[in-house]
């Protein structure tokens, strides 16, 4: 499953809209850091993010090395209601993945 153990994701309805937020545990590195034995660490950062709300994939971002560590996105979404799934799923350049899921309040 990889490193979403510690994700974190709220969905809240607002004014007929889907307000979602989310916080991804992941370093992001940009593989130009060193460690302290003066290594370089290789990089390791999240490239894609997809949003499903019930099985309609509705949200996908690009991401690169400038991302910050432990990301925090939130966007809203046009509609929806009380009860819809969303579903966050991100992949790393390392082929590591994450999943994460709520139900819209």
């Amino acid at each position: 499953m990889g490193l979403s153990e510690k994700d974190r994701i709220r969905a809240k309805l607002k004014a007929g809209d889907t307000t979602v937020r989310v916080l991804l545990s992941h370093p992001m590195h940009t593989g130009r850091a060193k460690n302290d034995a003066d290594k370089l660490i290789p990089a390791e950062f999240i490239q894609d993010i997809r949003c499903w709300r019930n099985s309609e994939e509705v949200l996908s971002i690009k991401c690169g090395t400038a991302t910050a560590r432990n990301p925090y996105f939130s966007f809203h979404l046009v509609g929806g209601q009380q009860g819809d799934q969303i579903a966050i799923r991100w992949v790393d350049n390392l082929g590591a993945k994450g999943t994460v899921e709520t139900t819209v309040i």
